[in-house]
């Protein structure tokens, strides 16, 4: 591999599927800002081509550690590498030690939690799913905790990540916001309850049972999917959107009713920079970004504790519009501020090197 200023390893960076990867993408245009003439590239490895994905990543990764390893065997020379996705602790541990590493861990998917929400016979598959994947988990949780130790600097998108980061490794890591778009002014208020996405993990039987109690309101939620199973009659589908406004139009409450523990929770901050209130799990990152007991559902499994927590939620979400947005207003000039110095420090790697491991 030839050496270059700044090499960025990452799985699905072309694909620019979520916030990760649009913030690494501005990440690297201002650290070019900064330096007129860096040299950057990206890799994966050949792991993953950008038109698929590997339905068994984990046995893929495990597969292909020796031609990982490889691939980056030669980076000496190289100024930053800068690493996020799950191929990144396999590249990190094989770099040479003379070069250093920016560590961003956005995910705990793996190596800190393996949820299973599913019901009926999709729980047994996955049950069953989870029980043959199991030392592929542990190598890969084994060999992460040596990435994280390795890394120069850790990376972390909420201060719950920092949280486990430091519970899996010792290591304190830099909290960085993702920075969300904000609207100059909340969006004109709607009666839709919306949601983003439709699997277990997300909440999707929650986001029927308030649809059946609640008949008389409309819900819309925006997935990838053709079509949606089992809903009522007052679910409204709609296909997966990039663009906030249109996502958020019409919308009066924003659900998300995460059955796992999402490290940031994107769409709550972006949904309250356009004026809409939330009603989230109180679990992983989502409590940073969804300010007040009224909008934070403690019994987050619990339907009927949703069912209790809506109705208040829809009444106050009428008046809240102005209140959400001055709250996402003020995180996106504290995401800047995280931000500017990630920025710093990056540029110090690329300009001293290596700093002691261990540091943040």
């Amino acid at each position: 591999m030839t050496p270059v200023d700044v090499l960025l390893v990452t799985r699905q960076f072309a694909q620019r599927w979520g916030g990760a990867e649009h913030s690494i993408a501005e990440v690297l245009a201002e650290l070019t800002a900064a330096r007129p003439g860096l040299s950057c590239t990206v890799t994966d490895a050949g792991f993953d081509p950008p038109d698929r994905l590997q339905p068994l990543p984990l046995v893929a990764l495990a597969r292909n550690r020796e031609r990982l390893r490889a691939s980056v065997a030669n980076a000496d020379g190289s100024r930053l590498v800068i690493a996020q996705s799950l191929v990144a602790p396999t590249l990190i541990n094989a770099l040479p030690e003379p070069v250093p590493v920016a560590y961003f861990v956005r995910d705990v998917a793996y190596w800190d939690q393996w949820p299973n929400n599913e019901s009926g016979l999709r729980r047994l598959a996955k049950t069953a799913y989870r029980l043959a994947l199991a030392p592929f988990v542990c190598l890969f949780r084994r060999e992460n905790r040596r990435a994280l130790h390795r890394a120069d600097l850790v990376v972390a998108n909420s201060s719950f990540m920092a949280e486990r980061i430091r519970a899996a490794c010792d290591r304190d890591a830099l909290v960085v916001f993702p920075r969300t778009p904000v609207a100059e002014t909340p969006l004109a208020p709607g009666e839709l309850v919306g949601m983003a996405g439709d699997g277990a993990d997300k909440g999707g039987l929650i986001m029927r049972a308030l649809a059946r109690r609640f008949p008389d309101l409309r819900f819309r939620i925006h997935t990838r999917q053709a079509t949606l199973s089992d809903v009522p009659a007052n679910v409204i589908a709609a296909p997966w959107e990039r663009e906030p406004d249109r996502l958020y139009a019409g919308l009066r409450l924003m659900l998300m009713p995460s059955q796992v523990a999402e490290a940031y929770g994107r769409v709550a901050l972006e949904a309250q920079g356009h004026g809409v209130p939330v009603l989230a799990s109180d679990v992983g990152g989502l409590p940073e970004n969804v300010p007040g007991s009224l909008w934070r559902v403690a019994d987050y499994r619990s339907a009927e504790a949703w069912i209790q927590a809506f109705g208040p939620a829809y009444q106050a979400a009428a008046t809240a519009r102005s209140t959400v947005h001055a709250f996402a207003v003020h995180r996106r000039w504290e995401a800047d501020r995280q931000h500017r110095d990630l920025i710093g420090r990056l540029a110090a790697l690329i300009d001293h090197g290596r700093v002691r491991t261990g540091d943040a």
